[in-house]
């Protein structure tokens, strides 16, 4: 997902691993399980291997890779990478009851296997054993601790260098749409929806299948996209369920608000009885969704881009640029201020683990302290030196148009990479040269990766980038993100019963056939969400907010 380095595979990387065996290195040079190489009695390297759960679903990761077998070359560690299949809740579930752990597991799932006694505490195997994670991660240290004092998970990245400033959840739609509008300027969510429905009424069917004005992703603990949706036309962050005023610290419990939540269900019913709605959101699954946006026929939605990323890379793979999708920011009307670029921040409590069943978590957090090296960084999202990217006479990176080409495949990502290398430990921003960790933040990149109706729509709307659509982050907000923030017992309990309702109901209220049912429905659920401790969950969260911006 991020980082940086310049690769060199040399031929003397035995000798530099038995050098770096007898201790911890320092600075930014890459760190070595604790058992790599060392020889076993016929006088050959003896391999460590773990096993590591990623709780995201995606490809079967290949026993061998580009990448990971340099990697595995060079530290002497296997890692035997599986991923989720079916529901993460019910995969919890059965790993906790039956206390069957891999050694390493990768999850936003980390408060349950830490209530279940699963996880090894890291901060002591860090200090001992992870120059490179400590430096990534020291600036931020006490805010990884969880109640108990202890650091149980490593987010994906934490921010270096310079931030990037990078869209995530927006409301999306296709390019195509805005271009046959003549690039009307967007800023309501009223304004959206009707782009939309001239479009779809003009078009009622994409490539012969029908079209889809409006998609919605309810899948599991993915229906955020459906629930949260309405706190940005509010001119809220990203916070889920709260919106929070950083000056004078107040949150707003926003859930059963009638002038955000439900006028945003009120507007989604209004557009599901006139067909903008595909009929079938309420019981597609997320793989299912991804099709239907890869199939170039859904014209717009709700979401963050790392959900649906997989998607706009196949568009592009079939030739179907023109159906790929830009983001907007938008509001209930005019006089709301939007609020959608996050502040530099991290994933707390979430990310990469070690469970009680490790074996050698000695060896565990040495190899995931390469993976954070400078070296490590570098090689897993840029790749190698001269093959996978070039390097400008000014020490730009950047990739030239073979190998674009070549990475535009997924199937190619797959085999370089396994498209599993990002759940590690490292950084986001800038390295110390300027260059960005992620590749495809590099602004060499995104600017190559703009197409002639990219440029154009840019044109259209006075900017160079898509970035520049988007107000800056509000950086008052010290807190961000509020989801981010541990909570008691009883504030996690309050949270699994409003996710219970809000799958419920959003999606009856969604499909009412007339006011009088969406009305009905709407009492049922703020009667059933009124019924649990709203205000216990807002004092905590009131009181967390105010320590985190006093004191971060």
């Amino acid at each position: 997902m991020n980082k940086k380095r310049a690769l060199t595979i040399v031929a003397s990387t035995t000798l530099l691993l038995s050098m770096m065996l007898g201790g911890c290195s320092s600075g930014n040079n890459a760190n070595t399980p604790a058992d790599a190489g060392k020889s076993d009695s016929g006088g050959q390297k003896a391999q460590t291997s773990f096993s590591y759960f990623v709780f995201d679903p995606g490809d079967n990761v290949p026993e061998h890779t580009k990448i990971g077998d340099i990697i595995e070359e060079k530290t002497g560690v296997k890692i035997v990478y599986e991923r989720l299949v079916g529901e993460k809740e019910q995969k919890v579930g059965v790993m906790i009851a039956g206390g069957d752990y891999p050694d390493l597991i990768n999850t936003d799932q980390t408060v349950k296997f830490e209530d279940a006694k699963a996880l090894l505490p890291l901060e002591d195997l860090i200090e001992k054993n992870a120059p490179n994670i400590k430096r990534i991660y020291g600036p931020y240290w006490e805010r990884l601790k969880a109640a108990d004092g202890h650091i149980y998970a490593l987010p994906q990245v934490a921010p270096t260098g310079t931030p990037i400033k990078g869209i995530s959840a927006a409301f999306w739609i296709q390019k195509e749409v805005l271009k046959e509008a003549g690039y009307p300027k967007i800023t309501t969510f009223d304004q959206y929806v009707d782009v939309l429905k001239a479009y779809y009424q003009k078009h009622p069917q994409i490539d012969g299948a029908d079209t889809i004005p409006f998609e919605i992703l309810t899948y599991d603990n993915r229906n955020f996209t459906l629930t949260t949706a309405m706190q940005f036309l509010a001119g809220g962050p990203n916070d889920s369920r709260a919106l929070v005023d950083p000056v004078e610290n107040k949150l707003t419990f926003y859930q059963t608000d009638e002038n955000i939540t439900k006028r945003y269900y009120a507007k989604l019913n209004e557009m599901f009885g006139a067909g903008m709605i595909d009929k079938e959101a309420f019981v597609s699954n997320y793989e299912q969704y991804l099709a239907k946006l890869s199939s170039g026929r859904v014209l717009g939605m709700f979401d963050q881009k790392w959900q649906f990323q997989t998607a706009l890379d196949s568009l592009k793979q079939q030739g179907k640029a023109n159906r790929m999708f830009v983001p907007l920011q938008l509001t209930f009307d005019d006089s709301i201020q939007p609020d959608y670029l996050d502040v530099p921040s991290m994933n707390y409590n979430m990310g990469f683990s070690i469970t009680v069943n490790c074996k050698d978590p000695e060896g565990a957090i040495k190899y995931a302290d390469y993976m954070a090296s400078d070296e490590g960084q570098l090689l897993r999202n840029w790749g190698v030196k001269g093959e996978d990217y070039t390097v400008s006479d000014t020490g730009r990176f950047y990739r030239n148009d073979e190998q674009r080409a070549f990475f535009a495949d997924p199937k190619n990502g797959l085999k370089t990479s396994g498209n599993i290398l990002w759940y590690w430990p490292g950084s986001s921003g800038t390295m110390a040269d300027g260059n960005s960790y992620q590749q495809y933040q590099q602004p060499e990149e995104i600017a190559a990766g703009y197409d002639d109706m990219d440029k154009e729509l840019l044109k259209a709307y006075g900017v160079t980038t898509y970035e520049e659509l988007f107000d800056g982050p509000n950086m008052k907000r010290k807190y961000f993100p509020l989801w981010s923030i541990e909570l008691t017992e009883k504030n996690k309990v309050f949270n699994q019963k409003l996710d219970d309702i809000n799958k419920k109901y959003p999606p009856q209220m969604v499909v009412a056939k007339n006011a009088e049912e969406f009305e009905k429905y709407w009492k049922e659920y703020t009667t059933a969400v009124n019924k649990l401790d709203v205000k216990s969950w807002l004092d905590e969260l009131t009181t967390k907010v105010k320590d985190r911006q006093a004191n971060w």
